[in-house]
């Protein structure tokens, strides 16, 4: 079953605008940036970890090597070795996973919040109100549309 185009990319779009929504926060509420910063991005990498888990699970990998890749990458954010910080690459990754899980209608449902979250997270950690790199935000991300769109239209 192939997804149709309308509703691929207005999906792509809306977990995208999950960094228009963390900006409005900070917006919202500055004081707590600083504070939830810890926070922010000990639940920045559980999402992260939970949208490669999601991929994983739904592609019936081997149990045992799923657990193993999932201990791998845990490791790999202990250490600090698994960098989420450099959001473009991160928002690649991250279209590449779209368009996977747009395969399976239940994982692309999940994959599709799961983004939308971690643009919350992203964008609350990124977004500097005295700068007011807003711009910056979306334009360094949006390398998460070139797999979206590229493989998309290729595969």
């Amino acid at each position: 079953m192939t997804m149709q185009i309308l509703n691929y990319f207005l999906a792509s779009i809306i977990a995208y605008l999950g960094l228009l929504l963390g900006i409005f926060l900070i917006k919202l509420a500055p004081e707590e940036q600083k504070p939830g910063k810890t926070y922010f991005l000990l639940l920045k990498k559980i999402t992260f970890f939970l949208v490669i888990g999601f991929m994983l699970f739904f592609y019936n990998i081997n149990f045992i090597l799923l657990v193993a890749l999932l201990f791998f990458i845990v490791i790999l954010m202990i250490n600090k070795k698994l960098n989420l910080e450099k959001s473009s690459l991160t928002y690649f990754f991250l279209g590449i996973v779209f368009f996977l899980s747009s395969k399976i209608l239940n994982l692309f449902v999940i994959e599709s919040v799961l983004i939308f979250l971690y643009g919350i997270l992203s964008a609350s950690l990124i977004i500097d109100l005295k700068k007011k790199n807003y711009k910056d935000v979306f334009l360094k991300n949006i390398w998460f549309f070139v797999p979206v769109v590229l493989l998309y239209f290729i595969l």
